[in-house]
């Protein structure tokens, strides 16, 4: 287990970030303009994307006993999870907390926001985003999935609570605008309100 501390607080201060989640509006022409302009963190199977960003995440301890021997023979970036109990020498750490509502400020905790494209934000912020884009944030199976790869194998299979999530994006809007911090949602597709909507190449 690769702990967090304060080598990782605010490493990335000012920079852009995108994450970038599974959502079934998520591309591989969008993920590839990304290469190169900006900090990159995949969100679950979307590595799979982009094997060169800087960051992989996923909070869920089932993926990671799918996908975890992939994941490292696929990419090159830091593995982070917020999920406590599966770790091991190659995973970085930030425990996520799941009373918190909204934003986490936090040294060394994210607000967990019961999906994993919440907590990789979270951990962009802890890094010290200053604008951070958003793709594959759907939020919404309009296209018959709720992913860009079609759906889980059995062992990964989930309900998907967009009404939940929404929220939990919703409460950290007004965190992001106190400290400051841009929030862009460039997907192609989306049901998440308030953050501010644009093509991505005319933000990155």
């Amino acid at each position: 287990m690769i702990k967090f501390d304060r080598k990782y607080w605010k490493r990335w201060r000012g920079e852009t970030v995108v994450c970038m989640a599974s959502g079934p509006s998520m591309t591989s022409e969008d993920a590839e303009y990304c290469r190169y302009k900006a900090k990159v963190i995949t969100v679950n199977s979307t590595y799979r994307l982009a094997p060169w960003a800087n960051v992989h995440y996923s909070s869920d301890h089932d993926w990671w006993n799918v996908h975890f021997r992939d994941i490292m023979n696929t990419c090159k970036g830091e593995l982070w999870t917020g999920y406590s109990e599966y770790i091991n020498d190659y995973i970085h750490h930030c425990p996520y907390n799941k009373k918190i509502k909204g934003l986490s400020n936090k040294p060394g905790i994210i607000s967990w926001g019961g999906n994993s494209g919440f907590c990789a934000v979270g951990l962009a912020h802890q890094f010290g985003a200053k604008k951070i884009i958003l793709l594959g944030y759907d939020m919404n199976d309009k296209y018959g999935t709720a992913h860009w790869h079609g759906a889980h194998e059995d062992p990964l299979r989930k309900d998907f609570n967009f009404p939940k999530w929404i929220d939990h994006f919703t409460a950290a809007y007004s965190d992001f605008k106190r400290l400051g911090v841009m929030v862009i949602n460039c997907s192609r597709e989306t049901s998440l309100p308030l953050y501010y909507r644009a093509e991505l190449k005319d933000v990155l």
